[in-house]
């Protein structure tokens, strides 16, 4: 239990540590080309709405790439999406996971937080990312992410829309 408490202060710091560093480089994107999601995967996630995002925002399938936290101890990767868990993480708060590791040093042009509520692990993973925009929902941590959204996850024809005309005013898209 206290190796518990240490590991989630040291995540904690991790977000910190990570927010602080934050540079935010959206005029580096000339176009959409990567997308990377990160959903929160103990919620029930429709999968194949945000396949349709990607497709609408003219990501080809290869170039995307979905990132799920469980809260459980049942993970198993499925072929859309790679899972990960509390046991992703040392007691130091930092990532065992090769491919934890590859997602936040992969500079993608756009990391949607596709999640509401705070989650240290998701946290972490967002603030920790490389790429150059981040799109998330006005319920998480607003130093997270440079664009806000003010929906939620079950209306995502709406978060679509509202995400397409801001890519195109921030001429993303």
């Amino acid at each position: 239990m206290i190796l518990k408490g240490l590991k989630r202060n040291a995540i904690k710091k991790g977000v910190e540590t990570h927010l602080k560093k934050r540079n935010s480089s959206s005029s580096g994107i000339s176009n959409l080309k990567t997308l990377a999601i990160l959903i929160d995967a103990s919620r029930p996630v429709n999968k194949m709405a945000i396949k349709k995002l990607a497709d609408e925002l003219g990501v080809e399938a290869e170039k995307l790439r979905i990132i799920g936290y469980k809260e459980d101890n049942d993970i198993e990767d499925d072929r859309d999406v790679v899972y990960y868990n509390d046991k992703s993480f040392t007691v130091s708060g930092s990532l065992k996971s090769k491919i934890l590791q590859d997602f936040i040093t992969k500079d993608y042009d756009v990391l949607i937080n596709f999640y509401e509520e705070e989650k240290l692990e998701l946290d972490y993973l967002a603030a920790a990312s490389a790429a150059k925009l981040k799109v998330g929902f006005s319920a998480v941590d607003h130093r997270i992410n440079d664009l806000i959204i003010g929906t939620t996850t079950n209306d995502t024809n709406l978060f679509t829309k509202e995400l397409k005309k801001y890519l195109k005013i921030l001429q993303v898209i």
